[in-house]
């Protein structure tokens, strides 16, 4: 397993990781007295038991209780992430137990000390079922709150239509209830995350990459990312066949039954299920960003009513994004506190909470409190991308509000030699290229077009999601089209704010089934970003630039049509983009005052 996943899982299995003074370096170690805002009322017991799962196989389910007979409030979590070994070695179990609130932990099958093989997420469902029903039948277990965070989340969502009347809160963090959403855009595989994530957690006997000495993390994993096809890299490079991990990434179409039957559909089906109040945690640079919110939105209105959603300023490992501004606020919110806080107040207290949003603004370095979620702008501001000749090249690109003139340009993109992500909110296993980083200079290749705004004469907030449309052609029968949208500071130095990616096959309709191309044929495409709130300040300048490609964030399209996992060889594709209209080539900014 890789030094960062051993690291950031080592911080899962305990509980929900913190986004303020105590998030990175939670361990048995940490004093969590100081942030659990409850008096200690006595000591705690510790015992285990072996409890069946969906079927005779038995999960090793670790407990903590308060002391005294009760029953007692308790909150539950299951986690294939343990690595503590077996008895009394979680710290922030221990300070729940003194507060009054019993902390269960269930090691998922074929994890820790339980039974069994693990397959992912596909005996969660059941597992987790036969786990609230033995706790319901325990007279010591009052009423009970489930947490989660990433993978330990995805084991709360997918019992939520199957819980005992004992349930009578969630707090789930960074997990899409939308898998397809969460591999997938437009057709393209997510590499950097789910690739990567079966490298280090496939139970399989695989071979694992060897780290070359000084090469950045995850780079090892590069290989395995471009092999060609795909569908066959798990045996080529691991050595093992992963049948799941083929399902992924071959079944492109989001109406794909695959997506829609089983695990997946019961995922898909959770969040409309949840009948007590939740809070649900999302980050602006964690790659499940959007599922993640995708799971409060999806609440019925009567169970929103009385749920919060925060999004803060962090990625997948909450800790804070970017690092490049003004940040000392996105610490303000602790998901280690926030989270005992919640349950203390519904399960101990019995109180009914209110509906609270709150997000952070990057940029302003402030929490904001909102009055609804998706966000609704004020306006949408447009930046029209218009080119200019100098010479015999195009490189007098800009970024305006004002009509652009007609002129098409354009670059070869060769999947061979594909850009490579400087920055991206869906990365994570590369760790050194992750979140928002400083950009290399514009136009620093031949296949990025950089097109670059006038100073920001006021403050601009963004708030939602960005789009890019454009009017494009190319001479292969499917291609991909993506952007990176940075802000460039006095200085003249860049940094991301949003990176996405479209192909042809799925123009315009992610969600819908797989398009065909006719070559040289101009089409109006829309690239959609990740939500985000960012103020760009007076000063700074927008940068956007164009490219086909932005690896390992995303799988490396061949310019092939059909499933990209399958394709043995790729094409050279000369790709053209025609400015000159309004609705042909604008940036799109949803602002908010």
């Amino acid at each position: 397993m890789s030094r960062i996943y051993k690291s950031l899982l080592l911080l899962l299995a305990g509980a929900a990781l913190a986004a303020g003074s105590a998030s990175a370096q939670q361990g048995r170690g940490t004093d969590y007295s100081s942030i659990l805002n409850a008096p200690i009322v006595g000591e705690y017991t510790y015992f285990e038991e072996m409890i069946p799962g969906g079927d005779t196989v038995r999960l090793l389910t670790r407990i903590y209780l308060p002391e005294g007979e009760g029953p007692h409030p308790v909150v539950v979590t299951r986690t294939p992430y343990v690595y503590g070994g077996r008895g009394d070695n979680n710290a922030l179990a221990r300070e729940y137990a003194r507060r009054g609130i019993g902390y269960i932990q269930q090691d998922c099958r074929g994890k820790g000390g339980s039974g069994g093989f693990y397959r992912p997420n596909v005996d969660e469902r059941a597992d987790g079922i036969a786990l609230y029903k033995w706790l319901d039948a325990q007279p010591w277990c009052g009423d009970i709150g489930i947490f989660g965070s990433s993978y330990t989340a995805l084991t709360g969502w997918i019992v939520a239509d199957s819980l005992p009347d004992k349930v009578k809160a969630m707090y789930l963090s960074h997990y899409g209830v939308d898998r397809h959403i969460s591999c997938f855009r437009a057709g393209l595989f997510r590499e950097d995350i789910m690739s990567g994530w079966v490298i280090d957690n496939a139970e399989e006997d695989i071979v694992r990459p060897p780290r070359v000495p000084g090469q950045p993390v995850g780079e090892n994993y590069y290989d395995f990312y471009l092999y060609r096809p795909q569908v066959e890299a798990d045996e080529a490079i691991l050595g093992q066949r992963l049948q799941y991990y083929r399902d992924w990434i071959t079944h492109t179409d989001y109406t794909d039954p695959y997506w829609n039957t089983g695990v997946w559909a019961d995922l898909k089906s959770a969040s409309r299920a949840v009948n007590v109040p939740i809070t649900i945690v999302a980050g602006q640079f964690d790659h499940h960003e959007e599922g993640t919110l995708l799971g409060f939105e999806r609440l019925s209105e009567e169970v929103r009513a009385h749920s919060r959603l925060i999004l803060g300023a962090w990625n997948h490992s909450f800790q804070p994004t970017p690092t490049h501004l003004p940040h000392d606020h996105s610490r303000d919110f602790n998901t280690t506190s926030d989270q005992f806080d919640w349950f203390y107040r519904i399960l101990v207290k019995k109180e009914t909470p209110e509906q609270e949003i709150l997000a952070y603004a990057i940029g302003k370095d402030e929490w904001m409190k909102l009055d609804g979620w998706p966000l609704k702008p004020s306006e949408e501001k447009d930046f029209y991308l218009s080119a200019k000749q100098k010479g015999d090249k195009w490189n007098v690109l800009t970024l305006s509000d004002r009509k652009p003139g007609r002129k098409k340009v354009g670059y070869v993109y060769d999947p061979a030699d594909p850009v490579y992500a400087v920055g991206g909110e869906t990365l994570f296993t590369s760790q050194q290229r992750r979140g928002s980083r400083q950009q290399p200079e514009a136009g620093w290749r031949d296949d990025v077009l950089s097109f670059i705004s006038e100073p920001l004469a006021e403050d601009l907030t963004i708030a939602g999601t960005v789009k890019v449309r454009l009017k494009v052609s190319t001479d292969v029968d499917d291609t991909a089209f993506a952007f990176t949208l940075s802000e460039i500071t006095p200085d003249g130095k860049a940094y991301n704010m949003r990176t996405s990616i479209t192909t042809l096959g799925y123009r315009n309709d992610l969600l819908g089934k797989r398009q065909t191309y006719r070559k040289g044929r101009k089409v109006r495409i829309e690239i959609v970003a990740l939500p985000m709130v960012w103020t760009v300040r007076a000063g700074n300048s927008l940068r956007l630039d164009i490219k086909s490609s932005n690896f390992p964030e995303y799988a490396v399209h061949p310019n092939k049509a059909g499933v990209w996992a399958e394709q043995a060889d790729v094409e050279i594709a000369h790709q053209r983009i025609f400015t000159g209209s309004r609705r042909n080539c604008v940036l799109q900014l949803p602002v908010l005052e």
